[in-house]
């Protein structure tokens, strides 16, 4: 674990004392049923009371906060700018405050939230955690206050209905310089992306990853896995085995200001049939398979440390 991940379980941990086990497993049961298929709403939350609060934050927060710090990561080495303030919409117990202080430690987050449990829990994890602050807001009816350098929507386009996506991601285009998108790793979350990334695009923003240009999307499903460390606990609530799981998610990431997209982007895992490599690409020209052999030595070598997710060719 990072020292950010483990900061993140110790907070958990603490608020977890004296909470008795078997209610907190039929909540992130029901919970996890309710974000698994798609049924929470704008006006179905997610989040109703402390309890649900907590579920939420033990099982998802750690693999929210590795998926926005993945897609937060491509923003700090695709965009050519400092993140010094961070507003972050919808963002429940603060995992993209975590995610950015990571990052920046330095950087000031304002989260709005509707939901007051969930808002309670967010001050209490981050007590020795990220510069959070907590305000309370409905996306559906909100409207900024001062222009920030990074806005984060992560896993919230799905709660809303097609007009309010619409009007938040107007909104995030006049009050940011960079706009970083999370979704769940679903061909619905995909497809919300694309929308998304198209309003960005038609506001005159630059795209600066995942995607190696601005053109129509060449592939049906575009999505990406962040593994996060399990803690006996974690397992144990989510009835798991392994010490790890993959969080699936797709995201983007649009400026403003000046971006260097990847050459091309590593799309699907590398397959390693016997003596080389092939890797499924995103390119400026669409779709391509490139076989990687061991005669090429320096991009072989390459190849075997490159996952999916990553740019290709890596960074010298």
């Amino acid at each position: 674990m990072s020292s950010v991940d483990t900061q993140l379980h110790a907070a958990l941990a603490r608020a977890l004392s004296g909470v008795p086990h078997q209610e907190l497993r039929r909540r992130v049961t029901a919970l996890s049923k309710r974000y698994r298929t798609e049924q929470i709403t704008d006006t179905t939350p997610g989040i109703s009371d402390p309890l649900d609060a907590l579920a939420y934050a033990v099982t998802r927060m750690p693999a929210t906060f590795r998926a926005l710090h993945a897609a937060l990561t491509e923003a700090e080495r695709r965009v050519d700018s400092s993140f010094a303030t961070h507003l972050d919409l919808g963002g429940g117990t603060g995992a993209a405050a975590w995610a950015a202080a990571a990052l920046w430690p330095a950087i000031r987050t304002e989260i709005i939230e509707r939901q007051s449990a969930a808002i309670h829990l967010g001050r209490q994890l981050a007590i020795d955690g990220p510069r959070a602050k907590w305000t309370a807001g409905d996306l559906r009816d909100w409207s900024p206050h001062d222009r920030v350098d990074l806005i984060t929507i992560g896993y919230v386009l799905n709660e809303l209905t097609e007009d309010a996506r619409r009007a938040l991601i107007q909104t995030a285009a006049r009050t940011a310089t960079t706009v970083v998108l999370v979704e769940p790793g679903t061909p619905c979350g995909h497809r919300r992306t694309l929308a998304a990334r198209d309003l960005l695009i038609e506001q005159g923003f630059r795209i600066a990853a995942p995607c190696p240009h601005a053109g129509p999307c060449p592939v049906d499903w575009c999505h990406f896995a962040a593994r996060l460390p399990r803690t006996e606990l974690h397992r144990g609530l989510k009835n798991g085995t392994r010490n790890f799981e993959d969080e699936k998610f797709a995201y983007l990431v649009a400026t403003r200001c000046p971006a260097r997209p990847a050459p091309a982007r590593v799309v699907r895992r590398p397959v390693h049939p016997k003596n080389r490599i092939v890797l499924d690409l995103c390119t400026s020209a669409g779709t391509a398979e490139q076989i990687v052999v061991p005669k090429s030595a320096a991009t072989y070598r390459a190849a075997r440390h490159t996952t999916w997710g990553d740019a290709w060719p890596p960074p010298s």
